[in-house]
């Protein structure tokens, strides 16, 4: 016999709004050459996956490539100021390079923060209850990790 176990309704979020919401691929493969660094080859395969995951998910996607820094700004800026009020959350990728706090647009990094943060409730009332995630797949400093072997 399975008994399923009691959850306080106030911990779960709502998920059963008009639209599921929306989903930003932010997908930095090429960059300015003074800013040396590197083409992230294989990073359109990896945006094609979750923007095909995020759609099957009932997603709104909206994929990105290679933005400036103030592009990047202006379309997060866009989705902050949208009315989300149908919608059980929202999602932002960020694939790109990265350091210490910040990622990389094709032009200048960008303090991840600056990001996140206008998402706070009081900048997006629409959005207030719900989730907001933020994956951002880049690295974090010039330490590389060691290979791993499947088994």
């Amino acid at each position: 016999f399975y008994k399923r176990e009691m959850f306080d309704p106030a911990e779960e979020y709502k998920m059963n709004h008009k639209r599921r919401g929306l989903a930003l691929i932010f997908n930095q493969k090429r960059f300015d050459w003074k800013l040396g660094l590197k083409t992230r080859n294989g990073t359109d395969k990896d945006r094609d996956n979750l923007e095909r995951r995020f759609q099957e998910l009932g997603f709104e996607v909206k994929a990105y490539n290679d933005l400036s820094a103030e592009e990047v700004l202006e379309k997060i800026q866009e989705a902050s100021t949208a009315d989300h009020s149908d919608a059980d959350c929202f999602v932002c990728v960020f694939l790109s390079h990265g350091e210490d706090g910040h990622v990389y647009a094709n032009d200048a990094k960008i303090e991840i923060q600056e990001l996140t943060n206008l998402f706070k409730g009081d900048k997006c009332q629409s959005l207030v209850g719900k989730p907001k995630i933020f994956i951002i797949q880049a690295c974090r400093g010039d330490k590389l990790d060691d290979a791993v072997t499947p088994m």
